[in-house]
């Protein structure tokens, strides 16, 4: 059963279990209902990110978001009551003060800096370079990083292959010439025989959390404030970007495996006021309005 199929199980609970009224529920239902449609089945940080900034496309309040976000973190815990294995991203979300404005992405020349940040004279400093490319390159999900294998990475064609948890959409990610020479580089010197494309000094695979620690310190090294740098941002400077540079709308979507448009079109906001006008022209409405 999709996690659809559990909404009204949900709302049961939340009467018969937690003793709300039945308004009070519904209410909570209908922000679950919301998450689920704009964003997908997935409670990463990268997903409760995505449903920010969604949101805000919305104009929605920060007090309104905090309530929906509330909304949604019920809903993990009643779906962990049930059994269900599900990610859970909300310790990683920046502080309710930290959502007035739309998360900030990195300018060109920052993004310049922090990827000739790492010491590329040594096997780590490589792993380091290599990753910084591929995630702006690719706007590629923490947790893609760290689960992406090497037979998911196709030199001669250019492509990465995303693979995704199970009953998820897989997607091709094209990547430039210059973050694949860094990868080919840090595959040469690689110590470590592992299915994994990045792993630490022992040879594991790298956490999420060991991810955020090396954007955070090259971002300090680069002279560029590691408050406002995380691994979200450089996907997030990615699709700005490249709708800077006229990528499509629906194009954009793909790439970065949004399940619905309107989690991508928040970024026509950000990147440029003649992107949100086209937007309204092409697909009717308000950015973050329903098409």
């Amino acid at each position: 059963m999709s996690l659809k199929g559990l909404v009204d199980e949900f709302e049961v609970h939340l009467v018969m279990e937690k003793g709300l009224s039945l308004k009070t529920a519904e209410a909570y239902v209908r922000d679950v209902r919301e998450y689920l449609n704009a964003v997908g089945e997935r409670f990463d940080y990268e997903s409760l990110s995505s449903f920010v900034f969604y949101l805000y496309g919305l104009s929605r309040t920060p007090a309104t978001i905090r309530r929906k976000l509330s909304s949604v973190r019920q809903f993990v815990l009643f779906l962990r009551k049930r059994g269900v294995e599900v990610e859970d991203g909300f310790e990683e979300l920046e502080k309710p003060r930290a959502w007035e404005r739309l998360p900030e992405y990195l300018t060109v020349e920052e993004v310049e800096r922090l990827l000739e940040a790492p010491d590329v004279t040594t096997e780590l400093g490589l792993r380091d370079r290599a990753i910084l490319e591929l995630m702006y390159a690719c706007g590629l999900r923490v947790s893609e990083l760290c689960e992406l294998k090497t037979e998911n990475v196709d030199f001669n064609r250019g492509l990465v292959f995303v693979k995704q948890s199970k009953g998820k959409k897989d997607r091709v990610v094209p990547v430039n010439l210059e973050a694949l020479k860094w990868l080919a580089e840090y595959m040469k010197v690689r110590s470590f025989n592992s299915p994994y494309v990045f792993v630490n000094r022992r040879g594991r695979k790298l956490t999420r959390q060991r991810l955020w620690q090396i954007v955070k310190e090259y971002a300090l090294k680069a002279g560029i404030d590691p408050e406002k740098v995380h691994p979200h941002v450089l996907r997030h400077s990615f699709a700005t970007h490249i709708l800077m540079g006229g990528a499509d709308l629906r194009a954009v979507q793909e790439l970065l495996g949004h399940a619905s448009i309107k989690t991508t079109q928040v970024y026509t906001a950000v990147a440029n006021p003649e992107l949100e006008r086209l937007y309204r022209r092409v697909y009717g409405g308000k950015v973050g309005e329903e098409s």
